[in-house]
C-alpha cells in the first residue's frame, strides 16, 4: 500500500481494514531458533483452512502477556514460510519492547492470536503468471521474509521464471536464511543468488562472495537486460527508498516496481481491529494538520503584512522566494518528523 492510500485509510477516506473480511485463530508455538545474530524464528502449529498468499503478512497478538508497554501487544508480520509448509513460521529482530521479551519467554504450546485478511490487500506483491519475464528481488536483512517465502514458493510449484536476489547485509553473521537460499540456487538454475555484504571484514567468517552495495554496476553484471524484469524491494524505509532511487536513476518505469515497506504494511494494517494504536496515530496525522495550517497562516499573514506597509513594486522576487523556501522547508521537516513517529511506533 502506498503512503497516499495510506493517508486516505488514515482520514477516513479510503475504503477501511475494519470493513475487509478477515479470519482469526489461537496457535501454538512449536519452537523457536536464532536465525542470525538477534532475527529469531518462531514455529506455531499451521490451523485448518489457514490459507494464505506467498509473502502475505499477519497481525500477532499476545494473549495475556506477563507484561506490556506503549507500543501494545500487536505485530504486523510476513509468514516466512509458502503455503505448502505444514507450519507457520514468522521471523523478527529481538529489540528490547515487551512484545519481543514476551514472545522470546514463550514455552512451546502457549498460544497468540493470529489474524490475517482473506483478501490481501498487496496483491501486486506476487510473481506474475508471465514466465518470461523475470522477477528480480532488491532486499536487505530481516527485508528477506517475503522474498524468501515467494521464492521457496515458486520453486515449490515448479514456475518456469527465472528469479535473481540482489541480498544485501553487513556480515554473514546478520543474513538470515542465507545458507537456505544458497542451497536453493545449487539446486535450482532458474534461480540467481547474489548475495553481497557491505561490512566483511567486521565477520568473523570467512565471506568469498560478492562485496558492497547494491547498486547499477552489480545489476548490470547480473542482468542482460535491467528493462525487462518485475522488481520487488522489501524491507525499512531506508532500504526500499534507496532501492527505489536506483531503479528511477537507471530509467525504470515504475509500473515494473513493487514495494513492500515494512513500516507501510504496519500502517496499512493498523485498522484491522479498533486498536489504541489506531486511533493515536489518527490524531497525530490530525494535529501534523492542524499544525501546518497555522505555520502557513503565519507566513500567509506576515506576506500581507508587508504588502500594505509597502508597494508590491518594493518586494523583491528573492524575497518572495524565500518565503516559499521557508514555508516548503518547514511542511518537509513536519512530515519527515512525522514519519519518524510513525516508524518508531510500528518498530
Amino acid at each position: 500500500m502506498n503512503h497516499y492510500n495510506m493517508l486516505l485509510s488514515h482520514l477516513g477516506l479510503g475504503k477501511s481494514m475494519n470493513s475487509m473480511e478477515k479470519a482469526s485463530f489461537e496457535v501454538a508455538l512449536k519452537g523457536k531458533k536464532q536465525i542470525a545474530e538477534g532475527i529469531y524464528e518462531f514455529v506455531f502449529e499451521k490451523p485448518k483452512n489457514f490459507h494464505f498468499n506467498a509473502g502475505q503478512h499477519v497481525r500477532m497478538t499476545l494473549l495475556n502477556p506477563s507484561e506490556t508497554d506503549k507500543k501494545g501487544n500487536s505485530r504486523f508480520l510476513t509468514l516466512a514460510n509458502t503455503p505448502q509448509d505444514k507450519d507457520l513460521i514468522v521471523a523478527m529482530r529481538m529489540t528490547d519492547s515487551a512484545f519481543k521479551r514476551v514472545l522470546g519467554e514463550m514455552q512451546v504450546g502457549e498460544k497468540v492470536l493470529i489474524q490475517i485478511l482473506l483478501h490481501s490487500p498487496h496483491g501486486s506483491f506476487v510473481i506474475y503468471d508471465d514466465p518470461s519475464i523475470p522477477a528480480v528481488f532488491l532486499v536487505g536483512g530481516i527485508g528477506i521474509v517475503p522474498a524468501y517465502s515467494m521464492i521457496k514458493d515458486a520453486i515449490e510449484r515448479k514456475l518456469q521464471h527465472k528469479i535473481f536476489l540482489f541480498y544485501s547485509n553487513r556480515r554473514p553473521e546478520d543474513a538470515p536464511y542465507l545458507e537456505e537460499l544458497q542451497n536453493l540456487a545449487k539446486q535450482n538454475p532458474n534461480f540467481k543468488l547474489i548475495a553481497t555484504m557491505t561490512e566483511p571484514e567486521k565477520s568473523a567468517k570467512s565471506w568469498q562472495g560478492q562485496t558492497g552495495y547494491i547498486d547499477q554496476a552489480m545489476l548490470k553484471n547480473h542482468l542482460s537486460d535491467l528493462k525487462s524484469p518485475i522488481y520487488y524491494e522489501a524491507g525499512l524505509t531506508n532500504m526500499v527508498n534507496a532501492m527505489k532511487k536506483l531503479l528511477k536513476d537507471i530509467g525504470i518505469n515504475e509500473d515494473s516496481i513493487h514495494s513492500e515497506d515494512f513500516s507501510g504494511l504496519k500502517m496499512g494494517l493498523i485498522n484491522m481491529t479498533n486498536s489504541p494504536t489506531g486511533n493515536k496515530n489518527h490524531i497525530l496525522l490530525i494535529v501534523i494538520a492542524l499544525v501546518l495550517l497555522i505555520v502557513i497562516g503565519i507566513h500567509v499573514s506576515i506576506a500581507l503584512s508587508v504588502y500594505k506597509s509597502i508597494s508590491f513594486k518594493s518586494i523583491s522576487y528573492i524575497t518572495i522566494g524565500l518565503i516559499l523556501i521557508i514555508v516548503m522547508f518547514k511542511v518537509f521537516a513536519i512530515f519527515k518528523f512525522k514519519q519518524h513517529l510513525l516508524d518508531r511506533k510500528n518498530i
